[in-house]
């Protein structure tokens, strides 16, 4: 099974990825993709050339190309349950869904909470103040997020508690285990 997570910066994918974490998942980050594509090229890697490296490689190879790039570290992998964070473009979006299984959840908490949470969690590129917030989410959406989120399978509301968010989580993966079940059933 590949699930793909994908919504605005603060919205709770990080804390979907722990939860399906612990039930077995592997999870690759797309920004992984990025930076070692990166490597090979010997460009540093920062918050800004890794967001000008995203923008060149998708201007001269696709809008797909991190998606192409997530897709070929898959299949190097031992088969398992897979989790891909950091879904950002309907391009992405439509390139998963091509190659196979794979299920998109898209990931929404209000604005303001969203800014909360970026506030206290404080990676190097959370925003310091409500106009840095402003910034990075029209930043964000250069790249397509709100595109990509409309693609999802499923959305999960994550506006209350870490348990209610694991059960809305556990509830989406016994649904999507259940559909398989059936597709591999009419197959047979």
């Amino acid at each position: 099974m590949i699930i793909c997570i994908t919504g605005m910066p603060g919205a709770g994918k990080s804390l979907v990825g722990d939860i399906l974490a612990k039930k077995g998942f592997r999870e690759l980050e797309m920004s992984a993709q990025i930076k070692e594509n990166m490597a090979k090229e010997g460009i540093e890697v920062n918050k800004d050339s890794i967001r000008d490296f995203s923008l060149r490689k998708r201007k001269e190879l696709g809008n797909d190309i991190v998606a192409r790039w997530t897709i070929e570290k898959i299949k190097s992998l031992p088969k398992k349950d897979i989790l891909v964070v950091g879904l950002r473009s309907a391009d992405e979006a439509k390139y998963f869904k091509k190659s196979g299984s794979v299920t998109i959840i898209s990931v929404v908490a209000p604005k303001m909470l969203r800014f909360e949470r970026l506030k206290d969690r404080r990676r190097d590129d959370d925003p310091e103040d409500y106009t840095d917030f402003e910034n990075r989410e029209k930043k964000e959406k250069q790249f397509g997020i709100a595109s990509a989120m409309e693609h999802a399978d499923y959305v999960i509301r994550n506006s209350s508690t870490v348990e209610e968010l694991t059960t809305k989580v556990e509830k989406v993966i016994r649904d999507i285990e259940s559909k398989e079940k059936a597709v591999a059933k009419k197959t047979k």
